[in-house]
């Protein structure tokens, strides 16, 4: 018997080559690859926010996502029965939320989490946090303001102690010296910021506000921005909404393309069926204060302007 054999199925079957040769098993090619986004049902603005984001994971994912908007009467159990009977190959969780039913549904499905400020080592899960990487934040310091060689932060050390040593690896780089003050609370914290800006020498020095718990912003950053201001000191931060108060630049999350990087993080998960940890933020978008920036004299060249996606006070 002569059998004949088309084009379309030699292709077919060096793709299932291919994809086995990768580790993609047999079932991961023949079922269908269903992922669930679940999300916070909440008003605006922040509901936008996170249709952006999934907007992002269906850009790569297509036509295979389904959304759950979780309330807040939503327990485990109804999102377990849920998951399953839709049949769901992966699910991205995003905010907090979303991250408290991911911890107790972890070990039942394969699960993201994103749109959380979360540490590696708080639990088990693979996502992608809220933080900034701080080599993003000091690359953008060396290109802003290239004369500046030291970087001061003031950190709670049960919380940020992950960052901090993804910094020390970020300050080398580029060749900044790390000035590292690990606190214990919100008053140890304010006590050291008076006492550091006093010290601290324009032109050469700078502070780096993370998004921690042990900063005030209400009774340390008014205090510690007009010191900075009086005495031309360069101050950035991970929270973007210090850039209006005058921090002379923030980098925020781009909110499409983390939605994609979820994406991808939920593709790999799948198929290598490993915890992958919790990354900090590489999709970002840079805020920057143009009156500090003019206060501090420094002379912004047109392609770093080109790479600001915010500028303050606005036009």
């Amino acid at each position: 018997m002569c059998i004949k054999i088309t084009r379309g199925a030699i292709v077919y079957f060096l793709l299932w080559l291919t994809l086995i040769g990768l580790g993609i098993g047999e079932d991961a090619i023949s079922s269908p690859l269903t992922v669930a986004v679940l999300y916070p049902d909440i008003r605006e603005p922040y509901r936008s926010i996170f249709r952006t984001i999934m907007n992002g994971i269906e850009e790569r994912l297509g036509e295979s996502v389904k959304k759950y908007a979780l309330e807040e009467n939503d327990n485990s159990q109804k999102i377990s029965i849920w998951l399953k009977k839709e049949q769901i190959k992966a699910a991205i969780f995003l905010g907090s939320r979303g991250l408290l039913l991911a911890k107790k549904l972890e070990a039942e499905f394969e699960i993201v989490v994103g749109s959380v400020l979360t540490a590696p080592d708080e639990n088990n899960l693979t996502g992608i946090s809220l933080t900034p990487d701080p080599e993003a934040l000091f690359q953008t310091l060396k290109e802003i303001a290239p004369q500046t060689r030291r970087i001061t932060v003031i950190y709670n050390q049960e919380y940020s102690r992950w960052l901090i040593d993804r910094a020390r690896i970020s300050a080398k780089i580029y060749d900044f010296e790390l000035n590292e003050f690990p606190t214990q609370d919100v008053r140890e914290a304010a006590i050291l910021y008076r006492d550091i800006l006093s010290r601290m020498e324009s032109g050469v020095d700078s502070i780096w506000i993370p998004q921690d718990p042990s900063f005030d912003e209400k009774t340390v950053l008014p205090p510690t921005l007009k010191e900075a201001w009086d005495r031309n000191l360069l101050i950035f931060s991970s929270n973007l909404a210090y850039i209006k108060n005058g921090v002379l630049f923030a980098l925020y999350p781009d909110n499409k393309s983390m939605g994609r990087s979820l994406a991808e993080l939920t593709l790999n998960k799948i198929h290598n069926d490993k915890n992958l940890g919790i990354l900090p933020l590489h999709d970002l978008l840079m805020a920057v204060n143009i009156r500090t920036a003019d206060h501090l004299g420094l002379k912004l060249t047109s392609s770093m302007r080109r790479k600001i996606n915010l500028i303050f006070p606005p036009k």
